[in-house]
């Protein structure tokens, strides 16, 4: 009982802290300034906020429980709002982000049940999926979890489709950056989207060595690819949707989210759908 306690405190605290900041953020937010990273769950937004902060040599809090006040980074995944200045906008193909949304909550379960609880997730996932569902049967379970996660977004209050397009397109104060562009380049994508809000330009040497030291290798022990599903950074790579996605999944995603997987580049039509088996 004392556990659940400190951790239904501990949550409200980080509800409260991410809350108050986002008020200091609309109101006061430019005499800091405040630097914001929004993004859906699981597009790297962790990563992305890490480097900003060591390139600009300022904080980055990632559990915030009181207001900030300070010249900082701001992570979040909120709703947009046109009020908030200085936000770097990070996307991620969504089939990817399913697919590491789905590890996420499972490894999450699967802590949960070793410590001998039963959440409420883990609770909502045995009415859609079993009782006596596989936690790691990602193919199996991937087509009810997709509609699951779009009808019922959990920590961002709008499902992935939505949130990209409030966010994503033509919005001022907002500069867009890829999860794909900083694969492939962390250190140019640095370089581009920083001077946008800082007015200044990023030294070159600065960005390849916070891109360095924030690779997946340097923040696990794991060269990317080397999956371990009881991490925070469970994989590092792209495309791996491919590897979880059965039919009856992609076509589920294609019907939400296809016109805006479209919107971003990532295909082309919906013939993607007809390529998984």
């Amino acid at each position: 009982m004392g556990a659940n306690r400190s951790t239904l405190l501990r949550r409200n605290l980080l509800r409260f802290g991410l809350y108050g900041t986002r008020v200091v953020g609309r109101y006061w937010g430019e005499e800091f300034p405040f630097y914001y990273v929004s993004e859906y769950q699981k597009s790297g937004g962790t990563w992305l906020g890490g480097m900003i902060a060591d390139a600009l040599q300022i904080p980055f809090p990632q559990h915030i429980m009181l207001p900030m006040a300070c010249t900082c980074v701001v992570h979040n995944h909120w709703r947009f709002d046109p009020k908030l200045r200085r936000v770097f906008y990070l996307y991620r193909d969504g089939r990817d982000v399913m697919t590491s949304l789905y590890f996420h909550r499972m490894r999450d379960i699967r802590e949960a049940r070793d410590a001998g609880q039963t959440t409420a997730m883990d609770r909502a996932y045995t009415q859609i999926l079993g009782a006596d569902y596989d936690l790691d049967d990602s193919r199996g379970n991937m087509d009810r979890f997709i509609e699951h996660e779009l009808e019922h977004p959990v920590g961002t209050r709008a499902p992935w489709h939505v949130h990209v397009n409030e966010w994503a397109f033509d919005r001022p104060h907002v500069v867009t950056v890829s999860y794909e562009e900083l694969k492939a380049d962390a250190a140019a994508a640095l370089c581009r989207i920083l001077p946008l809000h800082t007015g200044q330009p990023l030294d070159p040497d600065t960005a390849r060595a916070t891109a360095e030291k924030f690779t997946f290798s340097r923040q696990t022990g794991r060269k990317a690819g080397t999956e371990d599903r009881g991490s925070f950074r469970r994989k590092g790579v792209t495309g791996d949707w491919i590897n979880h996605f059965d039919r009856a999944a992609a076509q589920r995603f294609e019907a939400a989210c296809g016109e805006t997987l479209r919107r971003l580049g990532y295909v082309a039509d919906a013939s993607w759908v007809d390529a998984v088996d």
